[in-house]
């Protein structure tokens, strides 16, 4: 990491803080899925379960989740194998975030962050809010990194959205 104003650094991706990632940003999606299948179970019982539909239902709302969330981030990191593990570049100035990865560059600016946490292996930033219904998670991988820039950067990332969020309207 250099210190010029600014903050620089590279680090790979792992394959299982990928998959854990995609299966974060997956996991509200699935639980309304889920929970809305156990409803309509319950309800077809509750209705003496004409065509013996719940059972199958009961056991669908149960296994299909657990069966989304775990194959298919695995899926997508195996089909994406070529992109992760290789060397992303992250720079975090004035401006905001920016990832370099191969030949293409974001930019992840602040007013766009809305929250910065740890998991593990990884720190993550919820950005995007809830325009267009989604909300979205950018992980930056630690591991390359030691405790003391570990600490650093994420002292940095919080202090530049709390100095963001807590600023004067203009």
């Amino acid at each position: 990491m250099e210190d010029a104003g600014e903050l620089t650094f590279q680090a790979r991706a792992e394959p299982n803080l990928t998959a854990a990632l995609i299966r974060r940003g997956m996991l509200p999606t699935v639980t309304v899925v889920g929970g809305a299948m156990l409803a309509l179970a319950a309800l077809l019982y509750q209705a003496g379960d004409p065509g013996d539909w719940a059972t199958p239902l009961l056991v669908g709302s149960i296994v299909a989740p657990l069966f989304v969330l775990f194959t298919v981030p695995q899926q997508a990191v195996k089909r994406n194998a070529h992109k992760i593990g290789g060397p992303v570049a992250y720079r975090i100035d004035a401006v905001g975030v920016h990832i370099i990865h191969g030949f293409s560059t974001s930019t992840l600016p602040w007013s766009a962050i809305r929250a910065v946490r740890r998991a593990r292996g990884q720190i993550m930033l919820s950005h995007g809010g809830l325009s267009g219904g989604k909300r979205r998670t950018a992980g930056i991988p630690t591991a390359d990194l030691t405790a003391a820039e570990q600490a650093r950067l994420l002292a940095v990332l919080r202090s530049r959205g709390e100095a963001l969020a807590n600023a004067p309207a203009a």
